[in-house]
């Protein structure tokens, strides 16, 4: 099996699914319960939490164990907009081009009777920085751009303009949806307010995710109840995940920095760019310059998709044609929204790299997609 399709998720490491496996055998009491093996696994809860604030550079307080990113990033946003229902009419800038569950929540709040600007990406799917600064109105409360795009690969820099944003208005609150970007990249959480993760894009469990926030951000709780996670989310903890996901961070972190030094990730995608540019019927739609170097999309126009991933699939050979959440719409919101032709929209794929991607596979994903292309009838 050849497995590209990284972005959506990726494979468990046996060291943290080895570590999953010990806590439910030997702890299975309840974190919250008063007795000493309880008090045990909240401890050991608690360590790993200060263990990713010194992986991440930040206060272990920041940090809030989630179930998902998606959680991770219904908290931040619809835990500052909350505070200012009933108080007036608001604004909140964010992206076309956003996770569904950043822009299903935009789409929630505007119900609620919040201003939303949905700022529109250029060719390769990047957001302007000067965009964010002009839509920025007296009323603003937030601005929710992601880091790194999963469908495109575009990397955002809204951090470059952190200051800017508070020195227009300083009760403004940034969030960052760095779920394609966690442990990928040596991340500064300095020049943000609040920032989502997810363990299960980097060789961790699905289920297990974090939402960085700034100690001086308030937040509205989503899930009232007891006093778990800072009385910011309440509930039962999944401590197995929670202990894991430092293992998870961690392991990958290491891994990376150590391929880093033979440009292991950055060489796959130069090659796998290199490929797909010596075929005349593919366009790369993703910036190669600038790009995350795990994912790359392209479009192979007057061909059917559908054909295409049916036929790659018989070889074992899986990759995506948009995001994981989007799979029950004919054309992907993200690539609908960049302003290219709809030949391209509508015959777009994304590959996703991993740590683990070997030359070998992408050589023989490439030559088995130049066989199909050679076989199957154009436009059928």
């Amino acid at each position: 099996m050849i497995y590209l399709d990284n972005a959506a998720t990726t494979k468990l490491n046996d060291e943290v699914k080895k570590t999953i496996t010990k806590l439910y055998d030997t702890y299975y009491m309840n974190a919250d319960s008063p007795y000493l093996p309880a008090v045990k696994i909240n401890n050991l809860q608690e360590e790993a939490r200060i263990k990713i604030a010194e992986l991440l550079n930040v206060k272990d307080n920041e940090l809030i164990f989630t179930s998902c990113g998606s959680e991770a990033n219904n908290m931040a946003i619809k835990g500052i907009a909350f505070k200012y229902l009933n108080k007036g009419k608001y604004h909140i800038i964010t992206s076309i081009i956003e996770h569904s569950s950043v822009y299903e929540s935009m789409k929630q709040l505007e119900q609620l009777g919040f201003e939303v600007t949905y700022l529109k990406p250029n060719k390769y799917g990047e957001i302007s920085n000067e965009d964010i600064l002009n839509n920025i109105k007296d009323n603003t409360i937030l601005i929710s751009v992601m880091k790194i795009n999963s469908e495109i690969g575009s990397i955002n820099k809204v951090e470059d303009i952190y200051q800017d944003i508070k020195l227009k208005n300083n009760n403004i609150i940034v969030h960052i949806d760095y779920v394609q970007a966690f442990g990928k990249y040596d991340l500064n959480l300095t020049n943000c307010d609040l920032g989502s993760f997810s363990a299960h894009k980097i060789n961790g469990v699905k289920g297990s995710a974090l939402l960085y926030k700034k100690s001086n951000v308030t937040l509205l709780p989503l899930i009232s109840g007891g006093q778990q996670e800072f009385h910011l989310r309440a509930g039962t903890s999944n401590y197995f995940y929670n202990i894991a996901l430092v293992k998870t961070l961690r392991l990958f972190i290491e891994k990376r920095r150590e391929l880093e030094k033979n440009n292991f990730i950055k060489e796959r995608f130069n090659y796998l760019v290199k490929l797909l540019q010596s075929d005349s019927c593919i366009h790369i739609n993703s910036n190669i310059e600038k790009n995350s170097c795990y994912v790359i999309n392209f479009s192979i126009p007057n061909y059917k998709p559908e054909v295409i991933l049916n036929a790659l699939e018989a070889k074992e050979i899986y990759i995506s044609t948009k995001s994981a959440c989007s799979t029950n719409v004919k054309r992907s919101r993200v690539i609908d929204s960049l302003p290219i032709s709809d030949d391209l929209k509508d015959s777009a794929f994304r590959v996703s790299l991993s740590l683990d991607t070997t030359i070998d596979e992408i050589d023989i994903f490439y030559q088995e997609l130049i066989k199909i292309l050679d076989n199957v009838v154009v436009n059928g």
